[in-house]
């Protein structure tokens, strides 16, 4: 089901109804969910640390990707900037920091259009039983007192407070990763303060 939905958000997007393939792109992600189409449940598992471990113990699991390689992200700054990677989540495995699927960044050698056909601009999920194995994570900045300050508004006089937990856990084929995807993660990520340097495993 999920291939013959991506098959029609990108005709829609060649139609140029860019709305309504993103309206599809959403039913592909909400078709990922955990029981949609085989049992299964969602878990929640806290730390990256214990993510990591679970990972470990249970590779392969769906991706949904939110933003694939050559799209825009802001990551919490004022300015979009284009994704050198494919950035998405995993559906069935919580992070409780936000409630919401933990964060992935598949480092940029990697070719998910291989995995499901198409272009790597097409790509919007990489299925069960792939061979991607966690080799790093970009932690988030969990400074409490820098993130009120630079998170100030007249909306939010407090700021915001510090994501705690939301750290982006990096995979990449089986577990092998290249010097230079590790360059262009680190420079990524280095100049966003939200975010602290990344870690290599």
């Amino acid at each position: 089901m999920i291939l013959r939905l991506k098959l029609l958000s990108k005709e829609l997007k060649k139609l140029g109804l860019s709305d309504d393939a993103y309206r599809v792109k959403r039913i592909i992600k909400i078709c990922a969910m955990p029981g949609i189409d085989y049992p299964t449940e969602e878990i929640d598992v806290e730390g990256i640390g214990n993510a990591l471990e679970y990972l470990d113990e249970n590779p392969g699991k769906f991706i949904f990707l939110d933003n694939p390689k050559g799209s825009k992200k802001r990551f919490g700054q004022k300015t979009y900037k284009k994704m050198p990677f494919h950035y998405g989540e995993f559906t069935e495995i919580n992070n409780p920091a936000d409630d919401m699927g933990w964060d992935v960044v598949i480092v940029p050698s990697a070719s998910a259009a291989s995995e499901v056909g198409g272009t790597e601009e097409d790509v919007e999920h990489i299925p069960k039983g792939h061979n991607l194995i966690a080799v790093g994570y970009v932690p988030v900045n969990d400074d409490e007192e820098e993130w009120r300050e630079r998170t100030k508004s007249p909306s939010r006089p407090e700021g915001k407070p510090a994501p705690k937990g939301n750290d982006k856990i990096i995979l990449a084929p089986e577990g092998a990763v290249e010097q230079e995807d590790k360059d262009d993660i680190e420079s990524f990520f280095g100049p966003m303060w939200n975010f602290k340097d990344v870690i290599w495993l």
